[in-house]
């Protein structure tokens, strides 16, 4: 129960500094930027710290067993270009800068 709460806590202070420091360090895109999708509604993923990760593979709580396996999937995923539906395609993202978007129809 506790490793769930520490767990817990360690995503919590990585979503709650990455929203922090993401907003302030792209604060606006240039001019010749093509944006579909407004930068800051961009979802993001949740980052996971080197201990949050170790704590993450050890937990070996049954209760946690899908919130390990989507926070896993989201960590492996983390360079990936974020997929963004849009009209009748969708908008690939650029997981650190969202003023790099691509449409694909």
């Amino acid at each position: 129960m506790r490793s769930l709460m520490v767990l817990a806590q360690v995503i919590l202070v990585g979503i709650i500094n990455d929203g922090f420091f993401y907003s302030a360090a792209h604060a606006q895109c240039a001019a010749t930027d093509k944006i579909y999708i407004d930068p800051s509604l961009v979802p993001k993923r949740p980052t996971l710290s080197r201990e949050g990760f170790s704590a993450l593979m050890n937990n070996r709580n049954p209760n946690a067993e899908k919130m390990n396996q989507y926070l896993l999937q989201q960590h492996m995923q983390r360079n990936q270009p974020i997929e963004v539906p849009y009209g009748t395609g969708r908008v690939l993202v650029h997981p650190d800068n969202p003023c790099i978007q691509q449409y694909i129809p």
